[in-house]
């Protein structure tokens, strides 16, 4: 059996001999190819390329041209790859103390033209993962382009490459995900081809493009580029260009195409679309326009900027033009047509995001800004600015209806006419006058633009009611005590007001005058007015000052302010002569003082930057009368031992007020009615009341004394 198997195998061999013999010289002549391959990398490892030499040129060379530390981690050689640097470190420093990167690559290839010549030329270059980062140094990275146009390279190979620029403190660009460039040199031009994957993938963050630039010539090149979903993280400086004010953050999606050549210039054009934008607000700190859309188009020459910005319900379109005379001058022009501010407005909010825009209605116009070259009238401006159903709906301030009117003409000269209902009355705002914009530089060699102005307005209304403002003064009050207390937690300093920018910018050189007049006055909402009132508010030479008569009841509030010094000194006074009331004026024990009517004679002066300032050096006296007090009673009010029917009916209360640092000293007190005739003194300390009286209550006679403690209220 053994022996008839052994002849049928040898009788399939001599059968299929050649087919055999076919597959041993295969065989052999790949191990051979191997051996030959293998033994040809062995010789030229060893033999032919010195590899200990090249290690030591390397770092040389790259020491030499950018004054850069070099580190380089394992050097070798294939004939697959051709010469193989690892672990490529490139320093930002001449040495590596500061562990400060400029270039770290996981593995660099250079691919050889011949392996046998005297001195062979490198004929591809492929870095793999490499991440570049760029302190703000032109001078390198000019160096680098250069080098690139400059070498004999045909093909140089990015494989996820990284890229991060730094300027100061901030980061401009930061690739989160690598990037394949590609860039061959043909027909004496360099072509590139970069993407950060593939770009019709749904739902995800690419970029793709191609361009080409001239090897001789660095101001001839042409680059497109193409962007999905690109988070302007990784390259603010780009979003910032684009959209030429500053992004905190968006994601964009469009294209644009950038072309430079020795004719026309630079050019950049585009359409690109931002998403999820979060803009501050210009020339308002506090203020951000968040999760904004909109698309732009954009065209850039070398002496012009145009920008078209498109939305659901507003067109605005901006260009700036420079022009050398002396210096270049900026040329500005602003185009725009809102439908709906509502749709900007309720994006618009403050930095705590408690506060949004209370704003709707339609606003057009254009503005034309000129730099004049002069420093004394530095700025052109011509326009118009027209808005109509205007609305402003809050608990502060309710405006509707409103129609505006703005010309700025030759001369810098202007005319308003801004006519609508506030508070539901119709009312009317007008006037005119001349802006001039100087031009003054700083200590640092910056500029600044401070206005001269010269205004006249007046305020027409028929009906105006006191209480509607109440909100207004009740928020501006809020924040001036947060103010106060966050100056004193913090401890921070005063400001000199001649320092800040709105004294440099507005009012160093203001001059207004700004008149009021009321046809009826309402002190609160039902009762009979008080008449016509008329006021004045003038601000000249440093100087404020504002006058209003409330009605025809003698009733007026004036304020003055010389402000044009280092620490400006502020007057209030405000006279009431038995002026309709509706609110409870003091509260005392938990109970309620409520007056129909208040006679005040109040006085305020201080000096300072700031609200802290203000409230710790103020002087405050006052006389007050209150008429027809009616007492609401409370719980600690009806604890106490005592017959509380003597102020159950209408009394008069007055006194004299001083006050010194913290506290309220109370003088001159009289309390009289049918019932009561007491006379005495106090105090208030941060809200709570002490005093000392003595006199007649209902049929008893003595010295009654109150002291008002937090939940709790003694009286012996």
């Amino acid at each position: 059996m053994y022996r008839q198997s052994l002849s049928t195998l040898f009788n399939r061999i001599r059968e299929n001999k050649r087919i055999l013999f076919s597959f041993l010289a295969l065989g052999l002549i790949c191990f051979l190819f191997v051996l030959c391959y293998y033994g040809l990398e062995f010789y030229l490892r060893n033999y032919r390329i010195p590899l200990v030499q090249l290690r030591k040129v390397v770092t040389f060379t790259i020491n030499r041209e950018l004054g850069k530390a070099v580190d380089i981690g394992v050097l070798d050689f294939s004939l697959r790859e051709g010469l193989i640097i690892e672990d490529l470190v490139v320093s930002n420093e001449e040495d590596f103390s500061f562990n400060d990167h400029m270039l770290k690559v996981k593995k660099v290839t250079f691919r050889l033209s011949s392996y046998f010549k005297d001195s062979p030329t490198v004929e591809q270059i492929d870095f793999y993962s490499p991440h570049l980062v760029l302190n703000e140094n032109q001078g390198l990275r000019n160096q680098l382009i250069q080098y690139a146009q400059t070498s004999k390279l045909k093909d140089i190979r990015f494989h996820d490459a990284k890229l991060t620029v730094k300027q100061n403190d901030s980061t401009l660009v930061d690739w989160k995900e690598g990037w394949d460039i590609v860039m061959k040199r043909k027909s004496k031009r360099l072509y590139l081809s970069y993407n950060n994957g593939w770009f019709w993938i749904p739902n995800t963050t690419r970029i793709k493009g191609e361009g080409q630039f001239s090897e001789t010539n660095l101001e001839e090149f042409q680059f497109e580029f193409q962007w999905k979903n690109y988070p302007s993280e990784e390259a603010i400086i780009l979003t910032n260009y684009l959209f030429g004010s500053n992004v905190h953050s968006a994601v964009l999606s469009g294209e644009g195409k950038v072309v430079r050549d020795p004719v026309s210039g630079f050019t950049a054009s585009g359409d690109v679309e931002f998403e999820n934008s979060l803009i501050p607000i210009p020339f308002f700190e506090n203020y951000i326009l968040d999760g904004f859309r909109f698309r732009e188009l954009f065209l850039f020459t070398p002496n012009k900027e145009e920008r078209e910005f498109l939305g659901t319900d507003f067109r605005i379109k901006t260009s700036v033009k420079t022009e050398t005379i002396k210096e270049p001058l900026l040329d500005r022009h602003f185009e725009f047509q809102i439908e709906s501010l509502e749709g900007i407005a309720e994006r618009i909010s403050d930095i705590s995001g408690n506060f949004t825009l209370p704003l709707s209605g339609v606003l057009t116009g254009n503005l034309d800004l000129l730099e004049s070259g002069d420093k004394n009238k530095w700025f052109q401006l011509k326009g118009n600015l027209n808005g109509s159903e205007l609305e402003w709906d809050s608990k502060l301030l309710q405006l509707e209806k409103g129609n505006l009117s703005l010309n700025l003409t030759e001369g810098n000269e202007w005319n308003l006419k801004f006519d609508s209902l506030l508070f539901g009355k119709p009312s009317h705002l007008g006037g005119g006058g001349t802006n001039v914009w100087g031009r003054s530089k700083k200590t640092d060699g910056s500029f600044y633009y401070p206005l001269s102005s010269k205004t006249k307005l007046s305020f027409q209304t028929p009906d105006l009611t006191g209480s509607d403002w109440k909100p207004l003064y009740e928020d501006w009050n809020r924040e001036t005590l947060e103010e106060i207390r966050e100056r004193q937690e913090k401890l921070i300093p005063e400001e000199y007001f001649y320092q800040t920018k709105v004294y440099k910018y507005f009012l160093e050189s203001m001059n207004l005058d700004f008149g009021i007049q009321i046809s009826n006055y309402y002190p609160f909402a039902g009762a009979n007015s008080l008449g016509e009132s008329k006021g004045n508010l003038q601000v000249k030479d440093g100087r404020m000052n504002l006058g209003l008569n409330l009605g025809n009841s003698n009733s007026k509030v004036s304020m003055v302010s010389y402000y044009a010094s280092k620490t400006p000194n502020f007057g209030f006074s405000l006279v009431l002569n038995e002026y309709p009331w509706s609110d409870p004026w003091m509260h005392l024990c938990g109970a309620e003082l409520k007056p129909t009517h208040v006679s005040l004679d109040y006085s305020f002066n201080s000096m300072g930057s700031d609200y802290y300032t203000l409230h710790k050096d103020a002087r405050t006296s006052y006389f007050l009368k209150l008429f027809g007090v009616s007492l609401k009673e409370a719980d600690l009010v009806s604890k106490l031992e005592m017959d509380l029917n003597p102020l159950k009916k209408p009394f008069q209360m007055e006194f004299d007020l001083s006050r010194y640092s913290d506290m309220d000293y109370i003088s001159n007190l009289v309390i009289s009615s049918e019932s009561l005739d007491l006379k005495g003194y106090g105090n208030n300390k941060n809200g709570n009341y002490a005093f000392t009286t003595y006199g007649l209550v209902g049929e008893s006679r003595g010295t009654f004394s109150l002291t008002e403690e937090e939940n709790k209220c003694v009286l012996k």
